[in-house]
């Protein structure tokens, strides 16, 4: 096995981008406004040659690539494909970036992790919800006690979808690997992870059928924590998209809206517990701190920009840091219950 290693100095770190899909599109733009980075080259099996675009090779299968062209590997293929490929880079001794989920299964997430493990540079998984800024805004007032011990936190996202969404590789259990619990839940079960760990889930539904591909479509599961009571919800019949979490602890509160693009302008609302009732108080609504992080989302490359950071020897700080292979294992095998339990309630 060939040794992880980084360039010395300020030389770019080179990077390849193994699928061009639209991720692996976004993830290869993001690199070329990195300078401490740059796109080593770039794999997709179909679709056009992009590198008189790109500016770097492209190449059709990854075992054309030469084995000293990349450092480190960004892995944004369908689901199916992702554990091979991430394997076969890291086995070749180059850290990753996978898009989320890692692996389909518990097993493949430890397989994975355990390779991963046997590198001297980190590997990370593309969790990316972490970076925007309302979510980071959050995670760190929630990490520092900023709203008090939290009782309540839900957390919603759906996909609107398009006449043509069954045809899609997300929505074919077979590629998948699963239904919207799988993606794009793992997103949200991230989330919880990191603010309430201990919880466990008391109860979980689904319903299925309306895309007639055998997958579950709509999912809403509850979870109990010591004092917190959370909701997970994730629907891919919402015919409009949408992202909502909100967080209640007992000093105050905070209310994510929206996540940039066509899921609307990002907001922040946060409050103090009873702030109407303080001597020439507003209401309790005047009384909120109102943030506006406009439509652009920036969150891919954010992720990515620490992700190559982590690569160089940099060091991360606050709750907003890539997601590690621990972690994103942790994300893995709580979906992995949660069908186990869909299961046994017949409705997978």
């Amino acid at each position: 096995m060939a040794e992880s290693r980084a360039p010395e100095g300020r030389t770019p770190l080179r990077v390849l981008v193994v699928g061009y899909g639209l991720i692996g599109r976004q993830r290869a733009a993001a690199l070329n406004g990195l300078a401490v980075a740059r796109l080593a080259g770039t794999i997709d099996p179909a679709g056009q040659d992009p590198s008189a675009q790109s500016g770097a090779p492209h190449y059709r299968d990854l075992a054309a690539v030469p084995p000293g062209l990349y450092d480190a590997a960004i892995i944004a293929v369908p689901h199916d494909r992702a554990s091979e490929l991430a394997t076969t880079v890291l086995e070749a001794g180059r850290p990753v970036l996978v898009e989320k989920p890692l692996g389909i299964t518990g097993q493949e997430a430890q397989r994975l992790q355990q390779l991963a493990d046997t590198l001297s540079l980190p590997s990370f998984v593309g969790y990316n919800y972490r970076f925007l800024p309302a979510v980071s805004a959050v995670l760190e007032l929630a990490s520092s006690g900023g709203l008090g011990q939290l009782r309540n936190l839900d957390l919603l996202l759906g996909h609107g979808g398009h006449p043509g969404s069954h045809e899609g590789w997300k929505l074919d259990p077979q590629r998948a690997g699963g239904g919207v619990l799988l993606d794009p839940g793992v997103h949200l079960l991230d989330l919880l992870l990191l603010l309430a760990p201990e919880v466990e889930c008391t109860d979980i539904q689904a319903t299925r059928g309306f895309w007639q591909t055998g997958i579950e479509e709509d999912v809403v599961a509850s979870f109990r924590g010591r004092q917190l009571l959370a909701t997970v919800r994730t629907s891919h019949i919402r015919w409009i998209n949408t992202f909502r979490v909100e967080l209640i602890g007992e000093d105050g509160y905070a209310l994510i809206e929206g996540r940039g693009g066509n899921y609307g302008p990002m907001s922040l609302r946060l409050g103090r517990r009873w702030a109407w009732s303080e001597p020439g108080a507003p209401s309790q609504r005047e009384s909120e701190q109102e943030l506006s992080f406009g439509a652009e989302n920036l969150s891919l490359n954010e992720e990515l920009r620490a992700v190559v950071g982590c690569w160089r020897g940099e060091e991360q700080s606050g709750p907003a840091h890539p997601a590690t292979m621990t972690e994103a294992r942790a994300v893995t095998e709580l979906c992995d219950r949660l069908y186990r339990q869909l299961a046994r309630a017949g409705t997978r």
